[in-house]
């Protein structure tokens, strides 16, 4: 992690929220994250992915899951290592999330063929993004916890010679 003297290259755009570099939150919440979450099905029903990748800045952590259901089967890879000074970079072991066209195409992939797990989507936005409304709990006087989303729908499309991925991006495929 950069000290508070260093700028990281996104300090360089004006889309701070707070004064201070954007290295850091807006908080001290250690329990803070920034996530994205992805679920797709094949359209016979037969195979289902969820996968996602979360940063946790005041842990100094980023880490990254995809689980996959077949039939009465299920698999899962997990990645987490400690979080680089580039938060432009969402990557982590052999998962990455990359920002194709911002809030509408996302590219995924997971070096997981060895657990059942590989894949290389391409995600396309159906509809423009929808900011759900704010979700905040409160104790008495305190908000002990508050989140936000963005929802879109997109279709998953595939690059990847994998049968999994194939089953997700075509309809009706089948798998060996």
């Amino acid at each position: 992690m950069p000290t508070p003297q260093t700028p990281v290259p996104l300090d360089e755009y004006p889309i701070h929220q707070v004064p201070q570099s954007l290295a850091y939150v807006g908080t001290s919440d250690r329990n803070f994250y920034d996530r994205c979450y992805f679920n797709a099905h094949a359209r016979s029903g037969e195979l289902f992915l969820v996968t996602g990748l979360g940063v946790y800045p005041n842990l100094g952590v980023i880490d990254a899951y995809a689980t996959v259901r077949m039939g009465a089967r299920q698999w899962a890879v997990r990645f987490s290592d400690a979080l680089g000074d580039d938060r432009m970079v969402q990557q982590v072991g052999g998962y990455r999330v990359e920002v194709v066209e911002p809030l509408h195409q996302v590219r995924l992939t997971c070096d997981g063929d060895e657990y059942g797990v590989g894949f290389d989507l391409t995600w396309t936005g159906s509809f423009p993004p929808v900011q759900e409304p704010m979700y905040a709990r409160s104790s008495f006087t305190s908000v002990i916890f508050s989140s936000s989303s963005v929802s879109e729908r997109r279709l998953a499309t595939s690059s990847s010679p994998s049968a999994f991925a194939s089953a997700i991006a075509v309809p009706y495929a089948a798998i060996s």
